[in-house]
């Protein structure tokens, strides 16, 4: 499923946050990068129609704008960075499950296999740490299986075999077709996930787009970010992830 944006702009007063953003993201893997600041979240809370915007979000040619907001929450899963953010129930189980009931959907709890760990089922989620509850929060959304993934800085917390875990789940979800978009601002990360696309936002524009191994030490430099080259010198051989990437 397509998602796209045209001339899309947000507003916080009087201050600019995004400004006339055009893009288009089919099935596969894409990775926004931007500084601290930048506008990636709102970029995808734009997306998922959870900001006030200017222009126009377009989920599979139709303006987001006209989906009530569980049609929504069927076509997209959009994991905030705060793990603990909207936890409401008693048992991690239960908050896993609380989203199939509100959508009336089944589940895919493969999903939920990859995230989260057996033994963290009967848990409170207030309980769990900044790693445990990423994750958790993550398989509450996406145990819905909507066709379109939004990570907002998902190896945020997390250790390596969580870092490991989003890796699996990435490259399930490319397997299954999924639209994932996932907000970065480490260059590290994104070099794991392998994307097919990059898209730089700086200042509240694209300032730079286009296939994954087109992406430069330049690009990455002008835009207020750590290059590749100095990232994966100094720390891709040292941090040793088994997984395939």
């Amino acid at each position: 499923m397509i998602i796209e944006t045209r001339n899309l702009s947000v507003f916080f007063g009087n201050k600019v946050v995004l400004r006339n953003i055009t893009t288009s993201f089919g099935s596969g893997v894409h990775i926004v990068l931007g500084r601290n600041g930048a506008g990636k979240t709102t970029f995808l809370r734009a997306l998922a129609n959870l900001v006030k915007f200017d222009g126009d979000v377009l989920v599979g040619g139709r303006s987001i704008k006209s989906f009530s907001r569980k049609e929504i929450a069927k076509l997209i899963g959009y994991c905030w960075q705060n793990p603990y953010y909207g936890f409401i129930e008693v048992t991690v189980e239960d908050e896993i499950k609380a989203i199939t009931r509100i959508l009336g959907v089944d589940g895919n709890w493969e999903v939920v296999e990859l995230l989260v760990p057996k033994e963290l089922m009967g848990r409170d989620p207030s309980t769990l740490s900044g790693g445990e509850a990423k994750r958790v929060s993550m398989a509450s959304i996406l145990v819905a299986d909507q066709p379109i993934w939004l990570l907002d800085e998902p190896f945020t917390y997390l250790d390596r075999d969580g870092v490991e875990a989003i890796i699996k789940l990435v490259n399930y979800g490319r397997r299954r077709g999924k639209t994932i978009i996932v907000t970065l601002h480490e260059i590290f990360y994104a070099s794991l996930l392998k994307p097919d696309t990059y898209t730089i936002i700086d200042g509240g524009i694209v300032k730079f787009s286009g296939k994954w191994n087109s992406l430069s030490d330049d690009e990455l430099i002008e835009s207020g970010l750590v290059p590749r080259g100095v990232i994966c010198d100094s720390v891709c051989g040292s941090r040793g992830f088994g997984v395939q990437v």
